[in-house]
């Protein structure tokens, strides 16, 4: 059975270059890291459609942790 977890998603808005957070709920884990960054895109896509100010479609994924955990995952960085 796939693990579900709520991440803490950073991203950058490649429009601006806007850094921002945002919580993602049950995302599942143990799928390919290609594959969890592209749900990860999408999911801060569909989840900041409704903000003020939204990002633009054209969006990074810059690190990734563990709602409830103090370490942080940055690609390249670890």
């Amino acid at each position: 059975m796939a693990q579900r977890m709520n991440l803490v998603v950073d991203y950058e808005d490649q429009a601006d270059w806007l850094q921002d957070s945002i919580v993602i709920e049950n995302v599942i884990m143990g799928q390919a890291h290609d594959q969890l960054i592209v749900e990860l895109e999408q999911a801060v896509y569909d989840n900041t459609r409704s903000m003020h100010n939204p990002p633009s479609s054209h969006i990074r994924i810059t690190g990734y942790a563990p709602a409830d955990s103090d370490t942080v995952v940055k690609r390249g960085h670890n």
